[in-house]
């Protein structure tokens, strides 16, 4: 397919999926964030509040008001970025398919889908959607423009400006999220799946090793990581953090992967190993049991699982979080999982009869993931809406239902607000917040918790 044609696709296709998009409402952390936030409320404000933790993302946010931008165009930006990504992760399958999987011949087509699969899939909408998930999808925009960069150094080891491509776009990632820390092991992770000499690549890769040591001192002497760091490393013991994130990954794998999304889900360290524990910890076991056997003879399987865990790596590994797991974490592991659907179609696809059959599919496959975008979407048009959305997939947490009447209470319907902060009590009955909540809107309330869906 040629290239002015693929790019048509997919930017049409997020347009599609994303239209209602440019509306939702700012939401959760968007406030405290963004709005009570004066390093990205202004290029001033930023700049005196260097140095800070992900300096450029805050200088995107800031970029946009001092601009005149409001919600709408924090919104649009960040389909924008999505889009981007969704070209260079089809740009970056172009070359590398090939390679991957030799014996297809439909490779364009291979590398067109495997994108258009991750540019529709809903559980994106979370990094997309969400104003404050954007750290993300910029950093993934300047990790694909590194790899690319890499790839096209590799080819050309002459090119000593392009040589330095790479490694420059590898620092504005990290500036954007720490967590692309995890950039130069793709490419060996794709010498390793084409069963390449990894020693080569090692080699290749000394630039990438300088700006992570750049970024250590940046750290080190920023007191924002400090704080950063230490909230993290006193959430949880380590114990609790492997079963915590053996739990994470099921849920990821389960859930959002297949589309069911969720800005709050219910998740919690488990006391003690139990038997769906033990039966998680297989599934993990199995996929990467999968990855290590397929190698030789389905390097693109072996690869996209590989691809999957590196991505999901630095947010859902050794490090604790508050959250075990975020649809938003998600968000560039899901290129694995889409090319190796889209290589698996393609091999279906090989047989002249099942030709007509397999791009159907493709086709339907596409048009479902679009539609469940977009009604995703539609949660974001309002605090009240997301939240209510919330209560449903996780009926169960008190912060969720707190989170609800909040949203009640700004849109001023007393009643609904307090029957949310009364389920928020009834789960937690501990929660200071909500015991003030609850007075604030319906003093000396003593109703039933009842915990109306919404």
């Amino acid at each position: 397919m040629r290239s002015r044609a693929a790019i048509i696709i997919l930017v049409a296709g997020v347009l599609a999926a994303y239209a209602n998009a440019y509306t939702a409402a700012y939401q959760f952390d968007d406030f405290a964030a963004i709005l009570a936030n004066p390093s990205a409320r202004s290029v001033a404000g930023w700049w005196s509040s260097l140095p800070g933790i992900r300096p450029l993302l805050k200088l995107s946010f800031a970029l946009t008001f001092d601009l005149g931008g409001g919600a709408v165009a924090i919104h649009a930006t960040n389909v924008v970025i999505h889009g981007v990504n969704a070209i260079l992760l089809w740009a970056l399958w172009r070359r590398w398919v090939p390679r991957l999987a030799p014996s297809l011949e439909n490779d364009r087509g291979v590398a067109l889908l495997g994108a258009l699969l991750f540019a529709l899939h809903p559980a994106a909408t979370e990094a997309v959607t969400y104003a404050s998930g954007r750290s993300i999808p910029l950093a993934a925009t300047f990790m694909l423009g590194a790899v690319l960069a890499d790839d096209a150094a590799r080819e050309r080891p002459s090119r000593r400006a392009l040589a330095w491509t790479g490694p420059a776009l590898f620092a504005l990632a990290l500036a954007v999220r720490e967590t692309a820390l995890v950039m130069p092991l793709v490419p060996l992770l794709r010498a390793w799946a084409c069963d390449e000499p990894l020693r080569a690549t090692l080699r290749r890769l000394w630039p990438y090793a300088l700006v992570l040591a750049a970024a250590l001192v940046a750290v080190l002497a920023t007191p924002g990581y400090h704080v950063f760091f230490g909230v993290s490393l006193g959430t949880r013991a380590p114990a609790e953090q492997l079963m915590g994130q053996v739990l994470a990954h099921a849920y990821l794998a389960t859930h959002p992967l297949l589309g069911i999304t969720n800005i709050d889900p219910d998740l919690r360290v488990p006391p003690a190993w139990s038997a769906p524990l033990v039966a998680s910890a297989l599934l993990l076991a199995a996929a990467v049991t999968a990855m290590f056997a397929s190698r030789r003879r389905l390097p693109w399987l072996a690869f996209a699982i590989g691809w999957y865990f590196l991505q999901l790596a630095p947010a859902n590994s050794l490090l604790p979080r508050l959250d075990l797991a975020n649809d938003r974490h998600l968000y560039l592991a899901l290129a694995g999982p889409a090319l190796a659907l889209a290589c698996a179609l393609a091999r279906i696809g090989e047989r002249i009869a099942a030709r007509p059959f397999v791009r159907v599919v493709a086709c339907a496959l596409c048009a479902a993931l679009a539609v469940a975008t977009s009604m995703r979407n539609a949660d974001y048009r309002s605090e009240v809406a997301l939240w209510q959305a919330t209560v449903r997939e996780s009926p169960r947490k008190a912060r969720a239902w707190l989170n609800l009447g909040y949203a009640h209470r700004v849109d001023g319907d007393a009643a609904r607000a307090a029957a949310a902060y009364r389920c928020a009590l009834a789960l937690e009955p501990a929660n200071a917040q909500a015991a003030i909540n609850l007075e604030l809107v319906s003093p000396g309330d003593a109703m039933p918790a009842t915990c109306p869906a919404g």
